[in-house]
């Protein structure tokens, strides 16, 4: 689950998100007080929405649901719960048949759950509509994510994946990277191109004051703490090594396991991506291990560290009024390597170009339409009106939405990025950027299995045990596999094979 926490970060310049949150919860409010207070738009229907609590995430579908109920004469209830407790109630509801919902705003790492319990519909006859341009306007990254065993179940409305974010100003000072050439043989690219170049050029910026604000500054920041969302930010680490080139690969982006569910995770490939996150912690990172996606944010947003790996957020926030790096980040595909761990010869391939291979973490959050509803046309009109290329084209470019740009045309209507601070020029490399890695070849899409949350639980205790060097990292990735592969046979090993393969869309 992507999220972040409104603190101060590391430092005390304060919380850069505290004051934002306090004066979106009383907009929010004043939402629902408008909401609330308005007379029930004729003698229409209410569709109920399910959706995490706000302000981020489940504002939008108020602010549009009262526009579309106008509009319409009908009315959308939003119904929050807190990200805990949102795969809970719709599993209760799912198991009981209840009509409680009408429409899920859910992480799109859950459809697979969702597919098994019949508890959504599919949409594709849905998607003919001409309206809503699918076909043209949509990436094909996007209707990866959108399918599952060959038909589309739920709808993006927030694309997300993890990439590269760089101080443009810092990184091409030539005064730098000439000090950098005479420390370590060699010209840096801007921004880093593989795994290793990101780890010297870390270690170069970390622990002195490169912009003169009289304090010491990074050069990378990550996640590193338990439930912090650690195994995410690992995730772009391991991933160029573990994941085989599409043209050689049964299937785009496999990481997590084999099509037959043999785990990846012990992997050379794996082993090795995580031995390089250890190195990164050692040369070029804050010290610590309790640091948390809030830190990541504000670290970078406050112009405290160079570079950093992580969701889209940080492009939008960099433009808060409180930011220090307005129009100095660069956003880039996340660094690759010069080999990749072949698990179907057993064997390492080095490659003359950078292997690249992005991630898709958490994926996005998508709108699902239930198989309990009466009113099944009637939440399309609303789904339709949420994703058009108009209303999405606001969302995406309001920090306040924490949703992350996903059609092509968010590339041309830019009238919402200006209003919000940016350039143009800006603009365009952000979304580019964003697109770039969700319709890159080797892009791993987050895994939508039955059970993907336990997995990814019991990685990061793993992940941290190794981290902490508690154990080897070979020694920790066993017993994680070990672990998969017992939660694998718990759940059924021939089912979980057909939701992983239809995950993959060999099925």
């Amino acid at each position: 689950m992507k999220w972040f926490s409104p603190c101060g970060g590391k430092r005390k310049e304060g919380g850069l998100f505290s004051m934002r949150r306090i004066v979106l919860t009383v907009l929010v409010l004043w939402g629902i007080f408008l909401l609330a207070s308005s007379v029930a738009w004729g003698e229409g229907k209410t569709i109920k929405v399910l959706a995490m609590t706000g302000p981020w995430v489940s504002g939008p579908v108020k602010v549009h649901g009262e526009e579309w109920g106008k509009m319409t004469g009908n009315r959308v209830e939003v119904i929050e719960a807190d990200f805990a407790d949102l795969f809970p109630k719709m599993q209760q509801a799912a198991a009981t048949r209840s009509k409680a919902f009408d429409i899920l705003l859910a992480g799109n790492i859950w459809m697979a759950d969702l597919v098994g319990w019949g508890y959504v519909i599919p949409l594709d006859d849905y998607l003919k509509d001409p309206e809503v341009q699918y076909e043209t306007d949509v990436p094909d990254g996007i209707k990866l994510k959108n399918m599952f065993g060959g038909k589309t179940y739920g709808l993006i409305c927030d694309n997300d994946n993890m990439y590269l974010f760089y101080r443009k100003d810092v990184l091409g000072n030539p005064d730098y990277r000439a000090k950098f050439k005479e420390k370590y043989g060699y010209e840096y690219n801007v921004p880093p191109k593989t795994l290793d170049e990101l780890i010297d050029v870390a270690e170069f910026f970390n622990g002195w004051d490169w912009d003169n604000d009289g304090e010491i500054e990074y050069g990378f920041v990550r996640s590193t703490k338990r439930g912090a969302q650690t195994y995410f930010y690992s995730l772009p680490w391991v991933a160029p090594y573990v994941v085989v080139p599409r043209d050689k690969a049964p299937a785009q982006g496999i990481l997590y396991f084999q099509p037959d569910m043999t785990p990846l995770v012990n992997s050379p490939g794996w082993v090795k991506g995580i031995e390089k996150f250890i190195e990164m912690g050692k040369r070029g990172c804050g010290p610590g291990l309790d640091w948390v996606r809030g830190d990541v944010i504000n670290e970078m947003i406050l112009g405290h560290a160079a570079m950093a790996i992580d969701w889209g957020d940080i492009g939008p926030n960099s433009h808060d009024v409180q930011s220090k790096v307005k129009g100095l980040i660069g956003y880039a595909l996340p660094p690759g390597t010069k080999e990749y761990w072949d698990w179907q010869k057993g064997e390492w391939v080095k490659t003359e170009e950078v292997h690249y291979a992005p991630v898709h973490c958490f994926n996005g959050w998508s709108f699902y339409i239930t198989s309990t509803t009466d009113y099944p046309d009637l939440c399309w009109d609303f789904v339709k009106y949420m994703i058009s290329p108009e209303v999405s084209a606001k969302d995406v470019a309001n920090p306040f939405s924490g949703y992350q740009p996903w059609r092509k045309s968010h590339m041309q209507n830019l009238e919402a990025w200006v209003q919000a601070g940016w350039t143009e020029e800006e603009a365009r490399e952000y979304i580019a950027n964003t697109l770039a890695v969700t319709d890159h070849p080797n892009a791993v899409i987050d895994i939508r299995i039955p059970g993907s949350a336990e997995y990814m639980d019991v990685y990061e205790l793993y992940l941290t045990v190794a981290l902490s060097g508690e154990k080897s990292v070979q020694d920790a990735m066993n017993d994680c596999a070990k672990e998969w592969d017992a939660i694998t046979e718990r759940l059924g090993k021939d089912a979980q094979t057909k939701f992983y393969r239809q995950h993959l869309g060999l099925e």
